[in-house]
């Protein structure tokens, strides 16, 4: 395999939407669905991808089914799948994934930064965090609605070359990437942003934007970020109340098209990141006795309408 080809373990919204950066670019992408046949279309007929700028494209050149190529080693691997997916992820993806590959995960909720390290080691996996709104709008269909911002976290000095060989290939297709000293503070930062607004906007049907639209729901986001932020910091993790707060409000006008991946799931009838996202910071909030009535409100209502399918 070219030194230059990316392996992308799962060609979701995140997934495709790197791969398509990646390919205007001028680089190659192997992509590892999650089963042949998905792969097969995905590579023979190209990804539609939507821009920022709502300007729509077929992706095809540059973009090959990781099967067809055939099990050589990778430059890079980047995993985006969900969070109970990793395990079978990583079996299906060891025959790309050679000695000196490097190995990023960008995911939400937490667990899949142990069974990495535990895969292929802590020197080459970095575990990141992206704050963009991507969108899976069909089987081979991706949308870019907003935000460029990935960072990458440092895990005690170990992988600082795998993150700057990472850093360096993102901010070539154009991704703004921060090295982060404090791989859990970055990760619980992330997941009290999502576990504030993603169960919400789940369950009420509604893009992010309507969320900060309308007063009663974004009360009830603030209020979710409040109890989330309080269990975070009474477990130990750093976390900037006030930097959430205007990181949310910020955000979530920009991405105003944007359905959040919880959402994406409820409505393609898949299951949900809730527990990986909710989950933890309810048991941190247990642990802690802090009282989290309203994220508890919001996990099982989403438990229940993932049950209903």
């Amino acid at each position: 395999m070219a030194a230059q080809e990316i392996l992308i373990v799962g060609p979701g919204a995140i997934g495709g939407v790197l791969a398509a950066r990646w390919i205007e670019a001028g680089r190659q992408v192997l992509v590892l669905a999650r089963t042949a046949a998905a792969e097969s279309m995905l590579a023979r007929g190209g990804l539609r991808f939507t821009g920022t700028s709502g300007r729509q494209r077929l992706i095809r050149r540059g973009l090959l089914g990781a099967r067809r190529r055939g099990p050589a080693p990778a430059s890079l691997a980047f995993f985006c799948v969900k969070s109970p997916d990793m395990s079978r992820a990583i079996r299906s993806a060891r025959p790309w994934i050679g000695p000196r590959t490097v190995v990023v995960s960008l995911e939400n909720g937490l667990g899949h930064e142990r069974l990495l390290r535990r895969a292929f080691g802590p020197e080459r996996v970095v575990v990141g965090v992206c704050y963009v709104a991507a969108d899976r709008t069909g089987p081979r269909a991706v949308a870019h609605n907003g935000g460029k911002d990935v960072r990458l976290g440092l895990h005690d000095g170990k992988n600082a070359a795998a993150a700057r060989v990472a850093a360096a290939a993102l901010r070539a297709a154009g991704w703004r990437v921060t090295l982060e000293p404090s791989e859990d503070g970055m990760l619980w930062t992330k997941l009290c942003f999502n576990g504030a607004g993603n169960p919400l906007g789940a369950i009420c049907a509604v893009p992010n934007g309507e969320i900060v639209r309308d007063p009663a729901l974004r009360e009830m986001m603030m209020k979710a970020l409040g109890e989330a932020v309080a269990a975070a910091r009474a477990d130990g993790h750093a976390i900037d109340s006030t930097r959430m707060r205007e990181m949310m409000l910020k955000t979530y006008p920009a991405d105003s098209r944007q359905r959040n991946s919880m959402l994406q799931d409820l409505q393609a009838g898949r299951e949900t990141e809730v527990d990986a996202i909710v989950g933890p910071i309810l048991d941190a909030a247990r642990r802690r006795g802090v009282a989290t009535p309203l994220l508890s409100r919001l996990h099982r209502v989403v438990k229940k309408l993932e049950a209903l399918g």
